[in-house]
């Protein structure tokens, strides 16, 4: 396909497939999609484009530069000698959870990184010994999405992923 109209949904199909298997910088072995940040692929309105939506973790994160061209990367290969524009945009709704991990990313997170994730589902577990009853020490761990734990069963400092909701005192009027 030599221009951009009437784009068809197997140049979509090609590009949703490629970027699926674009990996996370932090856990180069979990992919966006795993990680619930890629959001959807489609024709843009006027059906003359491919865009890739995509749900940061948290505004400011620095690996978004990173993550926004390893997509744009991969699909511009899977279109390349189709002149087809990839618009490659970060949305506000819906708003990233830990929920959206794919069990098996935090299966493989725990194993390989030891790092928890808290989820609406359940608390965090500690990734070491599978202790449940972790205790808070820091809001902010090595990156601002991940806090800092510790298990009293193994004695060893967990990461995880997702922030416990911090309760601030009402101040009186």
């Amino acid at each position: 396909m030599s221009n951009t109209r009437g784009l068809d949904a197997g140049v979509v199909d090609a590009v949703r497939e490629a970027v699926s298997f674009v990996c996370d910088p932090e856990y180069p072995e979990v992919t966006i999609a795993e990680l619930g940040i890629l959001e959807s692929v489609s024709l843009s309105e006027d059906g003359s484009a491919v865009r890739v939506e995509l749900v940061p973790t948290m505004l400011g994160c620095p690996a978004l530069d990173v993550i926004r061209r390893d997509v744009l990367a991969a699909a511009q290969l899977v279109s390349a000698g189709t002149d087809v524009p990839i618009d490659v945009v970060f949305v506000a709704d819906p708003v990233w959870t830990p929920d959206r991990i794919a069990p098996s990313a935090v299966s493989f997170m725990a194993r390989e990184y030891s790092v928890a994730v808290r989820n609406a589902r359940a608390e965090a577990t500690c990734p070491i010994c599978g202790n449940q009853a972790l205790e808070h020490r820091s809001d902010f761990g090595p990156m601002p999405c991940r806090s800092v734990e510790w298990c009293p069963e193994c004695r060893n400092p967990v990461e995880v992923v997702g922030r416990v909701d911090i309760s601030l005192p009402t101040v009186p009027a």
